[in-house]
């Protein structure tokens, strides 16, 4: 019992740490924008289309290396993404040409879909069922504290040095994750003699796994739900330092710390979400998920409404709502909704799908938010996330009546 007990820790935090750094060679993007824009003399809706190229591909990645990471070694699949991400992260540093960079972030948002399917699978061989509610509510805050420590990191490289080394620098951090994933990871408790904990080892219904995922009726509305939550949620990420810039008339530098409360405060909406959904809805996701998006949009009314009163004190606090509410409604449906389907030997097919729905609203809304500042300001950029939220919390009724969302 030692023994096991030893290795599931030992899982846990390298998986959690190998999560938490993907983070820093993905949402770095979002604090570069203004800075890449000013220096290449680009418009919103052309380097918006960075932001979309990232997010669509990531999507079909997910639903690709979803059903993958069901079926190959997580342990060879997360190397492979890291690996590659690294090298496109230093690549687009070097690069000045927006097809190129179009293409280069593109390609990076495939690799990056080779994280989060296949290392919730590996989790989910690692701790029984039962364990559910207190490993989602542990592993959900990496993506935060990644994201958090991402968005500090660019904006203090791009405010000492240039936009350039917000690239450079968290590639080479994401090298020594890397290596600890190789080293500390393995797929199975039996690959090192220990009895199976979690899903069945061999990945019941593997070759079918991502039809049975499509198939699964509480899947397809937690995943419409996903595409309109990616609309408001990553749409929200992705301007927000601009948004900061040229409401408040804050500096590049401190317009990045302030939106950090996004993440920050979304560590406490992915704790929250989880205690609230077993203390009142018997751990059932889909209520929780839908009040917390129902949050979202309040925060996000908020936000549009203080702005332009020039009091960075309640911008903090609205940023600070929307941050809890998105990312406890992200955690809810793209952790715990996933692990809970162990049984039926789709973990990773179930992660990818949702958040394939996921980013494929996100990458709808890169761009697109980006034309609709162009063309009719940011009033109309905040009704639209304000309607997708709300519709993705009435695309989750379906579930909340029914006794289980799993």
């Amino acid at each position: 019992m030692i023994r096991l007990r030893s290795w599931q820790g030992r899982i846990f935090v390298s998986a959690w740490l190998t999560y938490a750094s993907f983070y820093l060679g993905r949402v770095n993007i979002a604090v570069a924008l203004p800075a890449i824009q000013s220096d290449l003399g680009w418009g919103r809706a052309e380097i918006g289309l960075i932001g979309s190229a990232f997010f669509w591909v990531y999507a079909v990645g997910q639903l690709v290396n979803g059903g993958l990471g069901d079926l190959v070694s997580a342990r060879i699949l997360v190397a492979v993404g890291m690996v590659a991400s690294i090298g496109l992260n230093l690549a687009f540093g070097f690069s000045d040409r927006l097809g190129a960079m179009i293409l280069l972030w593109a390609a990076n948002g495939y690799v990056q879909s080779m994280g989060w399917g296949p290392i919730l699978r590996t989790l989910s061989h690692w701790f029984p069922s039962q364990c559910r509610a207190r490993v989602s509510a542990l592993f959900a805050p990496s993506f935060v504290v990644g994201h958090a420590g991402s968005w500090l990191l660019s904006g203090w490289l791009v405010s000492r040095y240039a936009w350039r080394a917000a690239f450079w620098v968290p590639a080479s951090l994401m090298t020594g994750s890397m290596l600890v994933w190789v080293l500390a990871i393995r797929d199975r408790p039996q690959a090192v003699g220990l009895p199976p904990q979690g899903s069945p080892a061999d990945g019941r219904g593997s070759r079918l796994s991502l039809w049975r995922t499509i198939a699964h009726p509480g899947l397809r509305w937690a995943a419409a739900a996903c595409v309109l939550m990616g609309m408001a949620k990553d749409g929200v990420i992705l301007w927000a330092p601009t948004f900061l810039i040229e409401a408040l008339g804050l500096q590049l530098g401190r317009a990045a710390v302030t939106a950090i409360m996004i993440p920050l405060c979304g560590l406490v909406g992915t704790f929250a979400s989880g205690w609230l959904s077993a203390r009142y809805f018997q751990s059932r996701e889909a209520p929780i998920a839908a009040l917390m998006l129902a949050g979202l949009a309040s925060g996000v009314a908020g936000l549009l409404i203080l702005a332009p009163l020039g009091e960075l004190a309640l911008v903090v606090i609205m940023l600070g709502l929307i941050g809890a509410t998105s990312y406890g409604a992200n955690s809810i449906l793209l952790t715990a909704l996933p692990l809970g389907l162990g049984d039926q030997g789709i973990v990773s097919s179930a992660a990818g799908f949702l958040d394939f729905g996921s980013y494929l609203g996100a990458g709808l809304s890169g761009a697109f938010a980006g034309w609709l500042v162009d063309r009719c300001g940011w009033p109309t950029v905040f009704g639209y996330w304000i309607v997708a939220a709300l519709s993705a919390a009435v695309m989750l009724l379906p579930i909340a009546r029914s006794n289980s969302s799993s």
